[in-house]
């Protein structure tokens, strides 16, 4: 059985730490280690992760874009994790509620499927009062039913346009996702799940696993919700060219020279 971590990254998240990290509490199945990559927290994250058991380590990211930045800060999540000793990380942000069996389900499904390097769940959808929304994550995000017979590249070009994994209803397997390095302008997760599914190394999973908060003051998240309104997304992104470029090359860089390491030793 691998050990497990959890992985949140935090910054003056008080308002609603307190029900995420009893929902991380409560798992049917504990996590062999806490960690929490705080972004400088001016109120009282830090003391109260640190109340429940987290090991709590400072961001040394120099990057002020926020995409970029948590990124970085979830590889430093990951690097730590694996140092721990542990295999498989359960990716959190700091707002969401875990449905009880998270950790039980989502590691038992990476561990029933040893070559895989990421799991990517479904979440309901919550507002800032823990009120239900209409629909799921996968809702806004779609994965057709028939992605699964896809070819590769069928799949990478459909995850190109579409985010099909969304980090906090996510887990990863540190022994298979090779580098971890995320190019700048991209999202940790979609950065991870572009190179699990290159690999052949991406597990869609359909359950609702967490409930997933909207809160007004989001950096990032359901913001890109907009990418199926075609000419919208399109004029988005033409107005940001020296960025798409930029990520065309890190795209193909990726095709052509990252591999994942080779399938850990059964324990």
């Amino acid at each position: 059985m691998s050990a497990v971590a959890v992985v949140l990254v935090t910054r003056n998240s008080e308002p609603y730490l307190e029900e995420t990290l009893d929902s991380i509490r409560n798992q049917s199945r504990p996590p062999d280690a806490l960690i929490a990559i705080d972004d400088h927290s001016g109120d009282g994250t830090v003391e109260h992760l640190r109340d429940v058991g987290f090991e709590v380590v400072t961001s040394t990211s120099t990057y002020e874009e926020a995409v970029t930045r948590i990124a970085g800060n979830f590889v430093h999540g990951l690097r730590l994790a694996e140092r721990s000793g542990a295999d498989v990380v359960i990716l959190g942000d700091h707002d969401d509620i875990w449905h009880r069996e998270r950790i039980e389900h989502q590691a038992e499904l990476l561990e029933a499927h040893p070559s895989m390097a990421m799991v990517a769940s479904d979440g309901f959808l919550i507002d800032s009062n823990g009120v239900a929304l209409p629909g799921t994550i996968r809702d806004t995000f779609p994965i057709p039913d028939e992605f699964e017979q896809w070819n590769v590249r069928q799949q990478v070009r459909y995850a190109l346009r579409h985010s099909i994994a969304t980090g906090g209803a996510s887990a990863v397997r540190c022994s298979r996702l090779g580098s971890w390095a995320v190019p700048p302008g991209w999202l940790h997760d979609r950065w991870w799940s572009l190179s699990a599914l290159h690999w052949e190394m991406f597990l869609v999973d359909r359950r609702t696993v967490i409930d997933y908060r909207l809160t007004s003051n989001q950096q990032v998240g359901l913001a890109a919700a907009d990418q199926d309104h075609f000419p919208a997304w399109w004029w988005s992104r033409t107005r940001q060219l020296p960025r798409s470029i930029r990520r065309a090359r890190d795209v193909t860089g990726l095709l052509t020279s990252q591999h994942p390491r080779p399938l850990p030793h059964p324990r």
